[in-house]
């Protein structure tokens, strides 16, 4: 037999080793934890253990805490515990906590990156949601700004229109002079070449005017691309380690929370359009009672709103400044009444209207409007008692209505509105129950095969056994240094990795039972059967590898997460069935006279 490159050797004891550290910190426990994070005061010890108390007085068990990188972490035996107390931190506003998992890894094993591997949603528990963008907001949108332009070309050029409007999907132009319609169909598409022009069926002198749909992609692109920057930043502010914020498709967006159960005030962050407006009131409240009555505002400069706290009121047309004015937010409390606030900072833009407007208006009152999809609702009205500008403070909420709102100015409004179409939760138990199925499943996968794989390959159906134990190794080591997230098709994509896995094993044993049966020698067998094997094991895994990868590249969600670890089963497979026992069989057999193979 051929001596077995000594480089080889080396490979395998060094992926053996990478295998078993990378590994090593998923056997460390893993414990439900909120990490600290203080506006005002340093994470020390004191302050831990002072945090640790309150909890202890409010009944929640807390297990132990710790401080790492300037981070306070609060540690729970369960799931539920930890987030009775994170709904607890959740009314402080001098903290934020955020929830986690803490690991007790060896610090010699993070200084070289080794971390436990995420788990996924399926098995840690939390919520799922899947958000639709509205395409029709953008065809609106996009037919009003075709309107705007369109319009101003036209006076531009001095062509006589009788009026512009929109039906359905077309912006409509009615042109005094029909002789001049080839005319202005010329210079707007040289101007606007985008655009889509037709003249209307019911009526010659009617242009049809829409969009292409590269403009239409182009927008819905855009749209979701902003949208999942604002997604993100208000995740953020949500308190959720390692969330999932993906696109899915063309025109949807993934969000996955681990940990979080509370999917109401989830649904309210993410799928919110809230933003504020600002205007001064009009008229006096008899002008409000008879505007209701009549169900429209009778004067002719105002809108007609109805408050928060009932009865109606008039507001002027004109918005002093609104959600796009707006640079930061944040929540408190009133100095005086101590009562819930939102402390707004506007953009220099809007400063300067703001300070423009309260100047000229001292004693008159301004109102306060949250905007939410259809919904207008005038949550203050207060006196203007003297000028203000850039920094103001707005009450009329309750805490977590004022935390919410704080959190949408802070994030920005969303550029088109997102409606919720798939939601999930799984609890913290199902999560645990997933894991436990999941490894019982492996477990008896794994016995399974080795029993077969030692009674009827003897010694190296054995070899075929370390092989598999250094593949799971490594599929671990793989999936923990680059934290991937482990989800329970991941589970199953291992499982089915072990069971391929000896796939290339069985046919180069078979392979040396041939070369045997011919009268070759054992150690002519082996290098025979190994290199006669190996084209016929690299065609079969590399179909399986371009369909896995088709799965890795296309595929979402479940689909996505068995085929991360199918893609890494297959290559850490191949090296330990080909190299791993090659070299194993080597030494044992490698330049001895060898009458007979255990095989």
């Amino acid at each position: 037999m051929e001596n077995y490159p000594k480089w080889k050797y080396i490979l395998v004891i060094v992926v053996l080793m990478f295998s078993v550290i990378y590994s090593l910190p998923n056997i460390y426990s893993s414990y439900p934890s909120l990490e600290i994070v203080s506006k005002n005061k340093a994470i020390n010890k004191e302050y831990i253990e002072s945090l640790s108390d309150e909890l202890t007085q409010q009944n929640i068990e807390i297990l132990d805490h710790s401080i790492e990188d300037k981070k306070g972490f609060l540690i729970f035996s369960n799931i539920n515990e930890q987030l009775r107390a994170y709904d607890y931190f959740y009314k402080n506003n001098d903290l934020k906590a955020t929830l986690t998992s803490y690991s007790s890894v060896p610090e010699w094993l993070t200084s070289i990156n080794a971390y436990p591997m995420f788990l996924g949603l399926d098995l840690k528990g939390g919520v799922h949601f899947l958000l639709q963008i509205d395409v029709s907001n953008i065809e609106k949108n996009l037919l009003l700004e075709i309107k705007n332009d369109v319009k101003k070309f036209l006076i531009l050029k001095k062509y006589r229109y009788d009026s512009i409007y929109i039906i359905k999907n077309n912006v409509n132009i009615p042109i005094q002079n029909v002789s001049s319609i080839p005319q202005v169909i010329k210079d707007i598409n040289e101007e606007f070449p985008s655009l889509v022009i037709s003249k209307s069926n019911k009526s010659e002198n009617v242009l049809l005017i829409t969009y292409d749909n590269e403009s239409l992609s182009r927008d819905i692109k855009s749209a979701l691309a902003k949208n999942l920057a604002i997604l993100r930043s208000r995740v953020d502010e949500l308190g959720v380690s390692q969330p999932v914020i993906q696109q899915q498709g063309k025109d949807r967006i993934i969000v996955q929370l681990p940990g979080l159960q509370d999917s109401t005030r989830a649904k309210t962050i993410l799928g919110s359009t809230a933003t504020l407006e600002f205007r001064l009131t009009k008229g006096v409240p008899v002008d409000w009672l008879e505007s209701k009555k009549k169900g429209k505002s009778i004067l002719n400069n105002a809108l007609l709103y109805e408050q928060r706290i009932g009865g109606p009121i008039l507001l002027s047309r004109q918005i002093i400044v609104g959600g796009k004015d707006i640079k930061g937010a944040n929540s408190g409390f009133d100095s005086v009444t101590n009562s819930p606030a939102v402390f707004v900072n506007l953009s220099d833009y809007g400063a300067s209207r703001m300070l423009t407007t309260t100047s000229k208006n001292v004693g008159n009152r301004m109102a306060v409007i949250f905007v939410e999809k259809n919904k207008n609702e005038v949550i203050n009205v207060s006196t203007i008692r003297e000028s203000f500008g850039q920094r103001f403070q707005i009450t009329g909420l309750d805490l977590e209505e004022a935390k919410d709102l704080a959190i949408l100015l802070r994030s920005g409004s969303l550029s088109a509105p997102m409606s919720i179409v798939e939601e999930r939760t799984v609890g913290p138990t199902l999560g645990q129950y997933n894991i436990i199925s999941g490894k019982q499943s492996m477990y008896l996968g794994l016995l399974l095969v080795c029993l077969f794989m030692f009674l009827y390959y003897r010694f190296f159906g054995f070899v075929s056994i370390l092989a598999l134990i250094v593949n799971i190794l490594l599929i671990i080591a793989v999936l923990s240094l680059f934290q991937a997230t482990l989800t329970l098709p991941g589970i199953a994509g291992i499982v089915l990795t072990v069971g391929m896995a000896v796939d290339a094993n069985v046919l180069i044993y078979e392979r040396i039972r041939e070369e045997l049966l011919n009268g070759n020698s054992p150690n002519a067998s082996i290098y025979t059967g190994y290199k006669k094997a190996f084209s016929t094991i690299s065609d079969a895994n590399l179909t399986t590898l371009i369909a896995a990868i088709a799965l890795l590249t296309i595929g979402t969600g479940a689909v996505k997460g068995f085929a991360v670890t199918l893609v890494i089963g297959i290559l850490s497979s191949m090296f330990t069935a080909i190299v791993g026992t090659r070299a194993v069989v080597s030494i044992v057999y490698e330049n001895k006279k060898n009458n007979q193979l255990s095989i």
